[in-house]
């Protein structure tokens, strides 16, 4: 069985703990990770990451969070860390809505981010929160290779996004929601990626949010499917391979 962790912040544990958590979780078969940003302060942390670790995959970006205290001009930094890292992803950044954050300004860095990862042909990792409208109109702009991370929306809204041909960042948040089960059975598991968020969005249920612990995640979207845990880790296998290589 082969799993990727398609979202954890190894940035933000110490360079002990990153080694366990990989350590660990490689043990668990998960093989592959990836790690965003949150803001410009990461970067170089997280390539440092990615040279430790040859299975690791970093993103830069700029959280939505985070663009009030940013100046426009970073982007410029941004394309040339991705010019001469060619192996970096964009991500995360996007909207957030629930945040009372200046929407015009996140809007704004968020189409600057696209146009990056259109261009240099990047992966592109989407932070969403009340802000279907807004991605909406943006579904024609969004590379091929897109997810949305950690996603927490409708049935509907998830299926709009998986018809344009994005992907699903599940992690345990996800079965926090009443409705998590109809989900499950009516959004296309051919376009969905597992996740932590790692170290945060801690889990509520028996297991702590780790990587290592993503087969248990698994286990659980796979009863409520139908599948055996090999199946389901077989298509999640394909996904990754899927998403990856378009």
């Amino acid at each position: 069985m082969y799993y990727a962790d398609s979202h954890i912040h190894l940035q933000d544990y110490t360079s002990s703990e990153v080694k366990n958590v990989v350590t660990n979780a490689l043990r668990n078969n998960v093989r592959e990770f990836v790690v965003p940003s949150s803001n410009p302060c990461d970067w170089k942390n997280i390539i440092k990451i990615t040279k430790r670790f040859s299975n690791v995959i970093g993103a830069i970006g700029i959280h939505p969070w985070c663009v009030e205290k940013t100046d426009i001009s970073l982007l410029q930094t941004m394309e040339k860390y991705l010019q001469k890292h060619t192996d970096l992803w964009v991500g995360e950044c996007g909207i957030d809505r629930a945040k009372d954050f200046d929407t015009q300004k996140q809007h704004d860095f968020f189409i600057h981010q696209i146009e990056l990862a259109v261009k240099y042909n990047r992966p592109l990792i989407i932070h969403a929160v009340k802000a279907d409208k807004d991605c909406s109109e943006l579904f024609d702009l969004l590379p091929q290779r897109t997810v949305f991370h950690s996603f927490s929306g409708s049935i509907e809204w998830g299926q709009a996004i998986q018809r344009h041909g994005f992907y699903l960042g599940i992690n345990f948040s996800f079965f926090k929601k009443d409705n998590s089960t109809q989900m499950l059975q009516k959004l296309d598991l051919n376009k969905i990626l597992l996740e932590t968020d790692a170290p945060y969005q801690p889990s509520k249920s028996y297991v702590s949010n780790l990587p290592e612990n993503l087969p248990v995640l698994a286990s659980g979207i796979a009863a409520v499917c139908g599948l055996s845990e090999i199946e389901f880790s077989a298509l999640l296998s394909q996904n990754w391979k899927n998403f990856k290589q378009i």
